[in-house]
């Protein structure tokens, strides 16, 4: 298989693996931490430049509010642009995956989806300060975390490989 190819697997994966995890967001997450919201006060910003994401505002809202007042210089719409924010990154996280992986697998998914909770998640939305430092959740809230990627990488892996079923590889 060629690497357009692979990327375009990738690609419709990761919105596959989107949707797993909103549904795992929404539906799995709030029995994970009892109903009660895991999120503590940030206690250990990690942030070199600070905080830049609103309390209670999620890193994929974040992004997409500082976006839009970067791209259109005033304040955004008080509706969340995290949607947008959080599709287009499993989809684009899909095309990489696609385009990094040559063996297109569930195995290598959810070890993707693991690299991307670990450095992402855990390390570069806390440093620029679009997520709360790691004593800002309760450990609850990072396995639920884990557990919401591990759904990405198991829509990703799993969509590939129905995808890929029956066709013959390079």
């Amino acid at each position: 298989m060629n690497s357009i190819s692979r990327v375009a697997l990738g690609a419709l994966g990761g919105a596959v693996g989107a949707l797993a995890m909103t549904v795992y967001n929404k539906q799995v997450a709030p029995l994970v931490t009892n109903g009660k919201n895991a999120h503590l006060p940030d206690q250990h910003s990690v942030a070199p430049l600070g905080q830049l994401h609103a309390p209670g505002e999620s890193s994929a809202a974040a992004v997409g509010r500082l976006a839009y007042e970067a791209a259109k210089g005033r304040n955004a719409p008080r509706e969340s642009l995290g949607e947008q924010v959080h599709w287009g990154m499993g989809i684009a996280s899909g095309a990489v995956y696609g385009l990094l992986t040559r063996d297109l697998n569930l195995l290598t998914s959810l070890g993707f989806s693991m690299t991307l909770w670990v450095l992402v998640d855990e390390g570069l939305l806390p440093l620029a300060g679009l997520h709360d430092g790691p004593a800002g959740d309760s450990v609850a809230g990072h396995a639920s975390r884990l557990a919401s990627h591990l759904a990405y990488g198991a829509g990703l892996g799993l969509t590939v490989l129905a995808l890929q079923n029956g066709k013959s590889t390079d």
